[in-house]
C-alpha cells in the first residue's frame, strides 16, 4: 500500500463506525434531555418554539443578529406562498471598539440605533404600532421562554460592565425607550432552530434544521415531555406538544465512538481549545483544508508529493483553505492541461529550483482533498440519520417526505456534498427511504427565521402587555 492509500484509508469512513457515530448520537440526545439545566456547555437546549410557520403568514417582522464582529438588522416582508422580501443593515464592531468593555446602556443604544437606521433607510412605519423583533444573540444565555433570558458571559472579546444575569430583553425594551424607537423584542432565538424555521416557511413538513458551513449545529422538533430542562413547566404544554431544540451538535461526540485518525488527533493538538468539539473539527469547513494540509506534508516529507518541496501555503496552520477542496475538484471535468495550470498557480516554491507541479501532484491532491471532503459528507450524513432516527413518527408514514433544511457554505458552495450527504444516508437506510429524503438549501436561520419567530410569537407579547 502507498503512503497515499494508507491515507486515503485512514480517512474512510466504514458501516460500523458510521454506526457507531448514529448511535453515540442518539446516546447524547438523551443524556442532554435528561440533563436538568441549560448551563454552560450545554447540549439538547429547548428554544421553547413549539409554533411553525404555514407559509401562508404576511407582514413585516424585524430580526437582530448580533455575532463577534458583526451586527445584522434585518426587516423581513412575509408575502406568503413561502416568499419573502429582505432588506438590512450591517454594522462592524471592531476587536478595539470601546463599546465591547463598556458600559451597558451605550452598546444597547447603539444596536438600537441601528434599528432605527433601518427602519428610515426604509421607510417602515411605526406610527400605529410596535414592529416586532427576534433577536439572535450569539453568547451564552439562560433562556426561560421564548422572549426572556439572563444574559450569561459573553466572551469574543466583549466584557460589558455588570451585564452579567441581565435579562436580555428588558436592556434591549430600555434602549427603545431611551431613543424612543417603535419596536419590540418578541422571541431571542438560536440560528439553527431559525434554520429550521426558515425552511418551514417554505416548506411546512421541514423536520430538521442542519447548519453545515464553517462550523456545524441542528434543531429539530422533540416531545415535550421528554424534556428534563423544562422541570414543571410541563404543565404549560399539552401531553403531545413538540418544542424545537437546539442540539449543539458540534459539541458532540468522544474518542468512544469517534474514529479519529493521526491528522484529526495532529489538528486538535494544535488547536487552542484541544479536546473541544471533536467531531466538529472532524467534518466541518474551518477544518478540511488544515486536514488536507497535515496529510499533504506527511506526503512531502516522503517526497510523495511536490518532490518533498513544501509550498509556501502549507508552512502556516490553517493556510489551505476548505474552499481550494472545493475549487480542486470541481476541475475534473476540465482539460488535463487547464487543470494543471490552474493548480501550478495555486502554490508557490521557495527553493533555488523553481519547481513545477506535475500530473501527479495534482492527481494526488485531488485525491486526499476528496478522501477528507468525501469523510466530512459521511460524518454529517450520520447526524442526520441520528436526527431522522430520533424521530419516530418519520417512519409511521411511507409516502411521506423527510424534508432537512441545511444553511451554510460547505453544502452550498461544495458541488459534490449534498450528493455524497444522501449517499451517505442510502448506504444507511436503504432507497426505501432515502427516496423520501430531501436535502434542501435552507434560509438564513438568523435574519429570515428571527423574523418568523418574532411573528408567530408577536400576539403572546400583546397579551402579556394587557
Amino acid at each position: 500500500m502507498s503512503s497515499l492509500d494508507a491515507i486515503k484509508s485512514s480517512f474512510n469512513l466504514t458501516k460500523d463506525q458510521f454506526q457507531a457515530i448514529v448511535n453515540g448520537f442518539k446516546q447524547e440526545y438523551e443524556q442532554g434531555l435528561n440533563t436538568a439545566e441549560a448551563k454552560g456547555l450545554a447540549t439538547m437546549i429547548p428554544s421553547y418554539v413549539t409554533r411553525l410557520p404555514t407559509g401562508q403568514e404576511k407582514g413585516t417582522f424585524l430580526a437582530l443578529d448580533i455575532g463577534g464582529s458583526t451586527l445584522r438588522v434585518c426587516a423581513v416582508e412575509l408575502l406568503g406562498q413561502g416568499q419573502v422580501k429582505v432588506n438590512e443593515v450591517k454594522r462592524s464592531i471592531p476587536m478595539t471598539d470601546p463599546l465591547r468593555t463598556g458600559e451597558i446602556e451605550p452598546f444597547f443604544d447603539w444596536m438600537v440605533d441601528t434599528v432605527d437606521l433601518l427602519l428610515k433607510e426604509y421607510h417602515l412605519d411605526t406610527t400605529t404600532s410596535s414592529l416586532s423583533m427576534g433577536v439572535s444573540w450569539s453568547f451564552p444565555i439562560d433562556q426561560t421562554s421564548v422572549s426572556d433570558g439572563k444574559i450569561l458571559r459573553m466572551g469574543k472579546g466583549f466584557d460589558l460592565k455588570g451585564i452579567e444575569g441581565q435579562d436580555l430583553k428588558t436592556l434591549f425594551m430600555e434602549a427603545f425607550q431611551r431613543k424612543n424607537v417603535k419596536v419590540k423584542v418578541t422571541a431571542l432565538i438560536n440560528d439553527t432552530v431559525g434554520v429550521l424555521v426558515a425552511h418551514a416557511y417554505n416548506d411546512p413538513k421541514a423536520r430538521i434544521g442542519f447548519i453545515y458551513g464553517t462550523g456545524t449545529n441542528a434543531a429539530y422538533p422533540e416531545k415535550v415531555s421528554k424534556m428534563v430542562k423544562l422541570n414543571k413547566d410541563h404543565s404549560l404544554y399539552q401531553d403531545d406538544a413538540e418544542m424545537l431544540v437546539n442540539t449543539e451538535i458540534d459539541i458532540f461526540g468522544s474518542d468512544a465512538y469517534l474514529p479519529l485518525n493521526r491528522f484529526d488527533r495532529l489538528l486538535d493538538a494544535n488547536h487552542n481549545q484541544p479536546e473541544f468539539q471533536l467531531y466538529e473539527k472532524m467534518m466541518s469547513g474551518a477544518y478540511l483544508g488544515e486536514l488536507v494540509r497535515l496529510a499533504a506534508l506527511e506526503l512531502v516529507k516522503e517526497k510523495y508529493l511536490f518532490d518533498g518541496h513544501i509550498p509556501l501555503e502549507f508552512k502556516d496552520m490553517y493556510s489551505f483553505e476548505s474552499s481550494q477542496l472545493s475549487d480542486l475538484e470541481s476541475r475534473s471535468a476540465d482539460a488535463l492541461e487547464v487543470r494543471l495550470q490552474h493548480f501550478a498557480s495555486m502554490f508557490t516554491f521557495d527553493t533555488p529550483i523553481h519547481y513545477q507541479p506535475t500530473e501527479k501532484d495534482l492527481t494526488t491532491m485531488t485525491e486526499l482533498c476528496r478522501s477528507v471532503a468525501t469523510r466530512g459528507a459521511k460524518l454529517a450524513g450520520a447526524a442526520l440519520a441520528s436526527l431522522i432516527e430520533q424521530q419516530y413518527d418519520l417512519f409511521q408514514d411511507p409516502k411521506e417526505p423527510i424534508v432537512i433544511g441545511i444553511n451554510g457554505s460547505t453544502f452550498e458552495l461544495y458541488p459534490q456534498m449534498p450528493d455524497r450527504i444522501l449517499t451517505s444516508l442510502s448506504d444507511w437506510f436503504g432507497p426505501e427511504i432515502t427516496d423520501r429524503i430531501r436535502l434542501e438549501v435552507a434560509r438564513d436561520g438568523a435574519g429570515i427565521g428571527g423574523a418568523l419567530i418574532a411573528m408567530l410569537y408577536a400576539h403572546d407579547e400583546e397579551d402579556d402587555d394587557l
